[in-house]
């Protein structure tokens, strides 16, 4: 069996711990990894057992804050692209779900929902059909502060786990879907990459690298990944399934949460 080389693999899960917060962890650190794991594939199986520098260059990394920056550059990627998938999808899926027109939940359910939102936010009471039909942008704005009500009083993830779990869900595609040109740029560098180096060695030494054709396949398939998976579609459902935990946790709000007018 061949042995894998695995530039740092040490020192990268040292430098894991580090990033203790989960949803920093997973909404934004793995897409971030994601996006860089071709290369390290790539060029840890071109150097087969001489891992040395790349050791040394991870450690190097890890310790002047590189996966923190990682995180920061997932987590923007994906922020300053979000705007765009509400249009996609005709506003927030915490915003749309409230409304009338809206059959993600049933209109009894609704109801209940609008009629408790009214209860604890006195000034934005629950438009009805007619009225969102004639203004749907003031209520809109009546339901986005809905959904800012309950995101500020459900923050906590012990209480509120599975809404938790889909935040992060939804964090994690938003980020790499928002890294999605950049990824297949770096992705399609390396199947380049790696067979220029398969084609390089043949040439020079007549041995045909296993490891790196490994490397070129797994790259080609994160490529077509990055292409035709990490869609704004896919970013959609867990998008819906945050919506939907949110609104459900409207039951755990008792009157102690409520605006005095």
């Amino acid at each position: 069996m061949t042995d894998f080389p695995s530039a740092g693999s040490g020192k990268l899960v040292a430098g894991l711990s580090v990033i203790t917060d989960a949803y920093d962890r997973k909404a934004r650190l793995y897409p971030a990894l994601l996006l860089f794991m071709p290369v390290v594939l790539v060029i840890a199986c071109g150097l087969g057992k001489d891992t040395s520098r790349a050791e040394a260059l991870v450690g190097a990394f890890l310790s002047c804050g590189g996966l923190l920056l990682l995180t920061q550059i997932a987590r923007d990627a994906g922020k300053k692209k979000e705007s765009r998938l509400f249009e996609t999808w005709g506003g927030m899926p915490s915003v749309i779900i409230f409304r009338h027109a809206d059959a993600s939940i049933d209109p009894i359910t609704k109801a209940r929902y609008h009629n408790k939102m009214s209860s604890l936010i006195k000034e934005a009471k629950a438009p009805s059909a007619e009225e969102e039909t004639a203004d749907p942008i003031a209520a809109d704005r009546i339901y986005g502060s809905w959904s800012t009500f309950i995101r500020i009083n459900t923050r906590d993830t012990k209480k509120y786990p599975l809404l938790f779990q889909e935040n992060i869900s939804y964090g994690y595609r938003r980020n790499t879907w928002g890294l999605r040109p950049l990824g297949i740029t770096v992705t399609c560098a390396c199947v380049v990459g790696a067979l220029a180096w398969i084609y390089a060695e043949h040439r020079s030494t007549g041995r045909i690298s296993f490891e790196l054709i490994t490397a070129s396949v797994v790259s080609l398939i994160l490529l077509l990944l990055w292409l035709f998976y990490f869609t704004s579609e896919w970013v959609h459902i867990p998008a819906k399934a945050y919506a939907e935990r949110l609104v459900e946790s409207i039951d755990s709000l008792g009157p102690k949460f409520a605006t005095r007018k």
